[in-house]
């Protein structure tokens, strides 16, 4: 029956999962006393680019591909905005001698992002010129008209106010600039996976930094009130973490 499939993608959740996660947390906070916020920032460096190269790197290629017109049309180097750069997995992706701005609440973030940049040889001369500590639904000290691409992957599942951040984006971005995306979304209403992501929706947050695996989020792209929004709805292929397949990718013009 549903409910006994229900059950049983559940168990699996919970004991390949959840329990690690909590594992980790608890080795981590009690063997090595990192904090909040640095112990996010270490899992984050850890595990994310590992996640993103295994099942998003096909996508970003893709979606980043639209950044090389963006620049051939203003005919000068990119600035742009990377909101939860995270340990900066998507530089790679960047035209060459793109400017990054990077907006992200937890200050640990920077120093990883410091050294992978130093580390890494396939970043196209894409410099880091900021990192601006801040949430993204009030970039107080960002100036309107400033960016020519505002980029956030796998970040809106967490913000706590999605419309502010896109107005926001919105705001920051220059006329005409692009709003590149990239998430986890909720999957259909009514569907088995929708069904266990609302279940666990009630521990996830508390395991994952806020993260929200039933969120619609092509409804506030669609109510954003930028000029054109273009997304596509995509699967990816885990069974591990088969709550989070759902995904959606794209651009929104101001």
């Amino acid at each position: 029956s549903n409910m006994a499939e229900i059950d049983a993608y559940l168990s699996s959740a919970i004991y390949y999962v959840v329990i690690p996660v909590i594992i980790l947390y608890l080795i981590m906070y009690r063997v090595f006393g990192f904090r909040k916020a640095k112990l996010e920032a270490f899992i984050c460096n850890l595990m994310c680019g590992w996640i993103h190269r295994k099942f998003f790197y096909r996508e970003k290629k893709l979606l980043f591909e639209h950044m090389k017109d963006l620049r051939n049309k203003s005919g000068n180097n990119l600035s742009v905005l990377e909101i939860g750069v995270g340990s900066g997995m998507n530089f790679q992706f960047y035209p060459q001698g793109t400017s990054v701005t990077a907006l992200d609440p937890n200050p640990h973030h920077e120093t990883y992002l410091t050294k992978n940049l130093e580390k890494s040889k396939n970043n196209n001369n894409v410099q880091l010129v900021g990192f601006v500590r801040s949430f993204a639904e009030n970039m107080l000290s960002v100036e309107n008209d400033t960016y020519d691409a505002v980029v956030c992957t796998l970040t809106m599942c967490t913000v706590r106010d999605p419309t502010a951040v896109l107005a926001e984006v919105k705001r920051v971005l220059k006329p005409g600039g692009t709003f590149f995306y990239l998430e986890h979304v909720a999957g259909q209403r009514g569907s088995f996976i929708r069904c266990v992501q609302n279940i666990l929706q009630h521990i996830w947050p508390y395991l994952s930094s806020g993260c929200n695996l039933n969120r619609e989020t092509w409804i506030f792209l669609d109510q954003s009130g930028f000029s054109n929004v273009v997304y596509r709805h995509y699967s990816i292929n885990t069974w591990l973490a088969f709550f989070a397949r759902p995904c959606l990718y794209g651009t929104a013009v101001k």
